[in-house]
């Protein structure tokens, strides 16, 4: 656990995805706490998020961007349409292929998490200026994007 005493050097030399880890955490537990009534888990978070900005992606296509393999994409989806989440169509240019996007119970269900994702991040970022905080997120994108290509 991060320990609010730990001397810059401890600090510098502790892995970040250690940090990040301990952020997704705590995400985790304040998410279980204020979505009783949906009935989601934070795994399948990731995907309504990406089926939400890139609607009408496939299935093969999800795989690729969650680096896990299409059999995990098809069990996770199954998840989400019986849930009435996502809706699963046929790709009218080639007709082996899935599309997903979110239904209109989805777009609910974002709406709320991202509402409290925000204020979730708020409480945390709350010592940051917005200059910084728009700064963090900026780093973020960037670390993400590098990621992407190791």
């Amino acid at each position: 656990m991060v320990n609010i005493d730990w001397e810059n050097d401890r600090i510098v030399f502790t892995p970040t995805n250690l940090y990040m880890e301990y952020i997704l955490l705590s995400y985790n537990n304040f998410l279980k706490d204020n979505l009783d009534d949906v009935q989601i888990t934070y795994g399948e978070l990731t995907y309504i998020y990406n089926i939400k900005y890139y609607p009408g992606i496939s299935q093969r296509e999800l795989a690729e961007t969650l680096f896990v393999s299409e059999a995990n994409i098809a069990k996770m989806v199954k998840k989400l349409v019986n849930k009435g989440l996502v809706e699963k169509r046929k790709d009218e240019n080639n007709k082996s292929r899935n599309i997903l996007f979110l239904t209109d119970k989805g777009e609910e269900v974002f709406v709320k998490i991202n509402v409290l994702t925000c204020g979730w991040e708020r409480k945390i970022t709350k010592k940051l200026s917005n200059e910084k905080y728009f700064e963090f997120k900026e780093i973020l994108y960037e670390l993400t994007k590098e990621s992407v290509d190791l």
